[in-house]
This record gives C-alpha cells, structure tokens and sequence, in this order.
C-alpha cells in the first residue's frame, strides 16, 4: 500500500470513527417532528386502506376479517391484493391500473422508510442530520419534503379506497 493510500485510508478510519462517536440526539425542531408525525400516521392510514382492501378482495366480512393481515408488513399486504385479485379474473387494463396503484405504494413506502428507519440527530451548530447504517452523515430532507410524501400517500390511499369502494376493484370483485 502506498503512503498516500494509507494516508486516505487513515482519513475515513478517522471519520467513520468520529462519525460513530457522534452523540445521537433527537432534533428539538417541532416542525420537523410534526413533519414526521403527520408521515407516520398517513402510512399507518394506507397499510389500514390495503388491509381493507385484502378484505374485499377476499370476500370476508365482520369485526374479526381484517385479522389474517395483522401484523403483515405492507409488502405482503401488496402481494396478497395481487394474487387475490387476479382470482376475480380482471381485463389486462384492470390488472395495469392496479399494478401501477401498487407500484405506487412500493415506492412511496420506501421513501417513508428512508425517512423513519434511520436514525435523525443534530448536530453541535444545529443542523440537522439523518445517519446511514454505514456510519455516514447525510444532511436531513427538509420538512416540505417530507410533508410532500405524506400528502403522496395520503391521495394514495384515497385512491385505492376509492377504488375498492366504488371504482375498478369494485367492478372486479
């Protein structure tokens, strides 16, 4: 190894140490936190809307119907709406229209994740960061972001049940 290589080499050791050193602090910034309240609970208001949806798809009704999808992440929620779909025989189109509500889920979903599975902190001067599993900063998404993904999946998830209530999954079914 060359002494530049070792040099560089040192340098990450160095930050990644600093790095893991950092004390992990919550941001004291109520508009941040309200920004991420607002994203949880409209997540929490889509995985009800596909486990509604598992419902009807299904054919079940009354207060214990919604159980068999308790505790189910929201990919198995999507896969179980596909594969109950499908039995009802839908047109190609339906079947494009659903996957493309889906797909939708998939990839909103993952960006909340990106948001609530890491974990947030502040830094000395302030700024706040989010921290990757690698022990690398990254600067945290502003609130607007995070609202705009939280007004995404909430239109999501009055699209789908608007669908399933009285749009092309209540034709299928």
């Amino acid at each position: 190894m060359t002494e530049a290589e070792e040099t560089a080499r040192r340098v990450k050791w160095d930050e990644r140490r600093s790095i893991s050193m950092h004390r992990l602090t919550v941001p004291n910034r109520p508009q941040l936190l309200e920004a991420l309240g607002r994203l949880a609970v409209a997540h929490t208001h889509l995985e009800r809307i596909l486990r509604y949806t598992v419902k009807t798809l299904s054919g079940l009704s009354g207060p214990k119907s919604l159980d068999p999808t308790k505790r189910k992440p929201i990919s198995d929620l999507r896969k179980r709406i596909k594969k109950r779909f499908k039995k009802h025989h839908p047109t190609a189109a339906e079947t494009y229209r659903l996957d493309e509500l889906l797909e939708k889920t998939k990839l909103l979903s993952g960006k909340r994740n990106s948001y609530m599975h890491r974990a947030w902190s502040e830094t000395e001067a302030g700024q706040v960061i989010l921290l990757e599993e690698d022990f690398r900063l990254g600067a945290a998404p502003p609130e607007a972001a995070i609202e705009r993904v939280a007004s995404e999946i909430l239109a999501l998830g009055k699209q789908i049940n608007d669908a399933r209530l009285h749009g092309f999954i209540h034709d299928v079914v």
